[in-house]
């Protein structure tokens, strides 16, 4: 909307428009603003004035009327949906889901349970990799012949650069800790050093002297290579995240477009019949106090609220379609990965359909024998501004999920963003995914890495201040749909 209009129009009804109502308008879609403008007016009586304070009710008012008159959505009639016949063929992996199983209580022992879990496993999955050298721990590594040539698997505990320019990293494994060189002279090897990140559980190729192991070469975890995997099945899925709902910024209109899609409406509806799973990768609602001055970025500014609407719109999903939903850190559940599924408290009816499952962050399960991953993303914040090979990662985010699967970890670095240290980490990735599927930085991206199929689903929320200021360009209601027969994924653009 622009600012002159709404300058104009209040000014012809003697009326002066506040800076914080005027930029609140302007950022809201034009029929939108023009509705809001209107009862803006109609309710200011005598007064001449109209503020930010006078404007939020009215927009809270038109919200909920809105909501009192939204048309069911219906299936389209004579509409023949495909997988409406097809069995549904959806595995849950609960022991790999933080859910009903948080045991932490916060003490030392948690801590060190944590990150012998992670250790454990990461060391399972190199020792698997090929390699001619023997295996070395740290203590017999240290107590070998020089330049005597091994491998040898730890955690990488410190990180810098010597007055020199040579790259030192405090290496450890439970045998004890060394001190690694990244010498200068080798200018791939630098470059391979800079790569690693805090925490993270790789092996070095090299050789002792003089009281230093030089690396000579990096293995971290990675995937094994392959095809990707196919599914004789007709049945697609459909992936969503970061819709946001209470957010002004929420495409509402946007997205009931794509729930009459489901049913059959508008064009594509061969494709819309064969989708049989749908998956929801977190930040359903904007949430409140999530961070600083949210309150003015909101239309419904409480979260029971807020998820009465979700569950209203996700109501109009088709019945023959299962539904996977977990949250992110603007869903009320603890922000610390990982996180638990949803409290019934906000699930409401849908708790009762038999086609919707609600699961925890990451969440690990099968579809029609496909492995699947699903992860909310919040990780991605600590890992673009860690690594310098991911300064365009908000525009390419299928780049940070690659770095990911590389390092069988969602979150390598412990304490950037808050970790719960449970006595088994789930955010190690010890399957291979044939189909990772993450969100939060509101852009769409698509990768294959090793055969596995890296979707990043974008949003459902048009572009906020805060994404302006950083920079971001966000990607809003492109839905992407993943056909298990060809292992292949199509964009449909609702905008």
């Amino acid at each position: 909307m622009r600012e002159g209009y709404l300058v104009e129009l209040f000014s012809k009804h003697d009326c002066v428009i506040g800076p914080g109502a005027l930029q609140l308008l302007c950022s809201m879609p034009e029929g939108e603003a023009k509705a809001a403008s209107e009862a803006a007016l109609d309710s200011m009586g005598n007064k001449f004035l109209l503020t930010l304070g006078d404007l939020e009710p009215v927009l809270e008012r038109l919200a909920a009327d809105k909501k009192a008159n939204l048309p069911a959505v219906r299936s389209e009639g004579g509409f023949e949906a495909r997988a409406k016949s097809l069995q549904a063929n959806i595995k849950f992996h609960l022991d790999r889901d933080v859910s009903e199983n948080s045991t932490c209580t916060g003490t030392i022992g948690d801590f060190i349970s944590y990150f012998n879990d992670r250790f454990r496993v990461l060391k399972g999955l190199l020792r698997a990799r090929q390699t001619r050298l023997p295996f070395y721990t740290v203590a017999k590594t240290k107590s070998s012949q020089s330049r005597e040539k091994c491998r040898v698997i730890g955690m990488v505990a410190d990180s810098r650069t010597t007055k020199n320019g040579h790259l030192l990293v405090e290496f450890e494994d439970d045998s004890g800790s060394m001190p690694c060189l990244f010498s200068k002279r080798d200018e791939q090897m630098l470059e391979i050093g800079g790569r690693l990140l805090l925490d993270e559980v790789v092996a070095f190729d090299g050789f002792s002297t003089n009281g230093l192991f030089i690396v000579n070469e990096v293995t971290w975890p990675e995937l094994p290579i392959r095809e990707r995997r196919t599914v004789d099945s007709d049945a697609c899925i459909a992936l969503l995240s970061d819709l946001h709902v209470g957010s002004k910024f929420f495409m509402r209109e946007e997205f009931e477009r794509f729930l009459e899609f489901l049913n059959g409406k508008g064009p594509e509806k061969e494709l819309a019949g064969r989708i049989k799973y749908l998956l929801i990768a977190g930040d359903l609602v904007d949430g409140v106090g999530v961070y600083p001055s949210q309150e003015e970025e909101l239309v419904t500014k409480d979260i029971y609220e807020q998820y009465e609407q979700f569950n209203e719109l996700m109501s109009a999903v088709p019945d023959w379609i299962e539904v996977v939903i977990a949250p992110g850190n603007h869903d009320p559940v603890r922000i610390a990965e990982p996180q638990p599924r949803l409290p019934r408290e906000f699930t409401g009816e849908l708790e009762k359909k038999k086609n919707f499952h609600f699961v925890g962050n990451p969440a690990f399960f099968d579809i029609e024998g496909l492995s699947v991953l699903m992860y909310h993303g919040f990780s991605m914040d600590t890992l673009v501004s860690s690594l310098s090979t991911l300064r365009s990662g908000y525009q390419n985010p299928e780049l940070v999920g690659i770095e990911m699967l590389k390092r069988r970890h969602l979150c390598p670095i412990y304490g950037r963003k808050p970790i719960v240290p449970e006595k088994k980490d789930y955010l190690v990735v010890d399957a291979v995914p044939d189909l990772f599927h993450f969100g939060h930085v509101h852009k769409n991206g698509y990768a294959n890495y090793r055969g596995t199929t890296i979707i990043n689903s974008g949003t459902w929320q048009n572009t906020t201040d805060f994404q302006l200021k950083m920079g971001h360009v966000p990607s809003p209601c492109q839905l992407p749909i993943y056909e298990l027969r060809s292992a292949s994924y199509k964009v449909l653009n609702f905008k």
